[in-house]
């Protein structure tokens, strides 16, 4: 046996004591803090999804998306010709509010066909394929 081994053990130990300790006090904060607290977070950027209250409709209802980047939008027949300098994703909901689908754009021109007949919002503009 060596004269400083009784003393490593008691480092040891005392090490061992302080990360048991902190895993418990972890554990406890956890158990005390609730796990909804985090969604009480307000969020301000323009693509979030807050639920929105109105004053008619006291029900929640959720916002629609909008490009966070500028976007020239026509439309051409049954396409509709996107115009973006970046590359970006872009929300279409229904004429009901309910989102549809996301195109990805790139840089440049895209056109936008395939969808169905009828009204959908695209950007907060109303586009109506026949």
């Amino acid at each position: 046996m060596y004269p400083n081994q009784p003393l490593r053990r008691i480092v040891f130990m005392k090490k061992n004591l302080r990360i048991i300790l902190f895993a418990l006090v972890a554990m406890l904060a956890g158990a005390l803090i609730p796990s909804w607290s985090w969604a009480q977070v307000q969020r301000t950027d323009s693509i979030s999804r807050q639920p929105a209250l109105s004053a008619q409709n006291p029900e929640v209802q959720s916002r629609m998306m909008t490009s966070p980047l500028p976007v020239s939008l026509r439309q051409q027949g049954r396409q509709i010709c996107v115009q973006s300098r970046y590359n970006q994703i872009l929300p279409i909901y229904t004429e009901g509010g309910v989102f549809y689908t996301a195109f990805r754009l790139s840089k440049g021109t895209n056109w936008l066909s395939g969808l169905p007949k009828g009204t959908y919002f695209i950007n907060n503009r109303k586009f109506t394929i026949y």
